[in-house]
């Protein structure tokens, strides 16, 4: 019986040290490396070697202000925040990453992983009334015209999921998630949290759309197979706003044979815009005259 019970304990415990070996394989990615966290990591963690850089392709020389979140739209919390009076925000948000500003957003001394103090917070209550500034975490710095796909080699040799876009000036220019790059290659990455948004375009007839004003000049341009100058702006909402900057809502920009016409604002940013070709003047020949009388639309005053 003694026997037994001590073949019967070997067994045992040969198989819990195959269980921990094998865990550990899961939890290094089976490459020495700690797991990646979230779904962008783990998207981004399989595209490796050629097929890497056939997606880095995509990005097409895409300056990372086009994938960014504007300041102007940026959750923060402020470093003087308890972790009580952040909660109010995740409740609005459900963001799982926050920038901390010191005073303004200029001032930005990091960012949080949010869902990690909640975890805290939860298995001590005390947590509650620490500053939140006891939970930053650095934040990676580059100005705003660096292509995407070097922001995406840093953000990874850096191994943050958060990189801060600074302008020339060194103010903040917005920020920049792993999810917002990896959504240029895989389209949308929505999860329960996520409210429904209609798409960046929406076509309702020939050659007539509905656009997000954070639609980029150049795919605009291509997908109307006209020229527009996008040396200065990234979007067309501020393409537009170059072009007529005191425009207000229902207002008209024409421009190479296309009427853009901004259907929503807020604040003095456009949200969408209507584009559709401009009619061509209609053409008729009255009897007995062999030229072409041209009709323009009517005009209503």
């Amino acid at each position: 019986m003694d026997i037994w019970i001590g073949l019967i304990a070997v067994i045992l415990l040969a198989l819990s040290f195959k269980a921990i070996r094998y865990v550990k394989r899961k939890e290094t990615n089976e490459t020495g490396e700690p797991p990646s966290t979230g779904r962008s990591s783990a998207l981004l963690a399989e595209l490796s070697g050629s097929e890497f850089e056939n997606h880095l392709s995509l990005f097409n020389g895409r300056a990372s202000t086009e994938v960014m979140v504007p300041r102007t739209e940026m959750a923060f919390f402020e470093k003087e925040n308890t972790v009580r009076d952040c909660v109010s925000l995740f409740r609005d948000t459900k963001y799982t990453r926050y920038p901390v500003i010191d005073g303004d957003k200029d001032h930005i001394i990091g960012f949080v992983n949010f869902k990690e103090v909640i975890a805290e917070y939860v298995s001590d209550p005390v947590v509650g009334s620490k500053s939140i500034k006891h939970f930053v975490r650095p934040i990676i710095r580059v100005i705003d015209s660096t292509p995407v796909h070097e922001l995406l080699t840093k953000m990874q040799s850096e191994r943050t999921q958060m990189a801060l876009l600074i302008n020339e000036y060194g103010g903040t220019t917005g920020l920049v998630t792993a999810e917002d790059i990896v959504e240029v290659l895989v389209g949308e990455l929505n999860d329960e949290f996520d409210a429904a948004e209609p798409p960046v375009i929406q076509k309702i007839g020939d050659q007539h759309y509905i656009a997000s004003s954070k639609m980029s000049v150049t795919e605009t341009a291509h997908l109307l197979g006209i020229e527009m100058n996008d040396e200065d702006v990234d979007t067309i909402g501020g393409w537009i706003l170059t072009e007529k900057f005191d425009i207000q809502p229902g207002e008209s920009v024409e421009y190479n044979g296309f009427i853009f016409t901004v259907l929503q604002m807020e604040d003095h940013q456009i949200r969408h815009v209507e584009i559709q070709r401009k009619p061509e003047l209609e053409l008729f020949t009255e009897p007995g005259n062999t030229s072409p009388v041209v009709l323009a639309e009517p005009y209503n005053a």
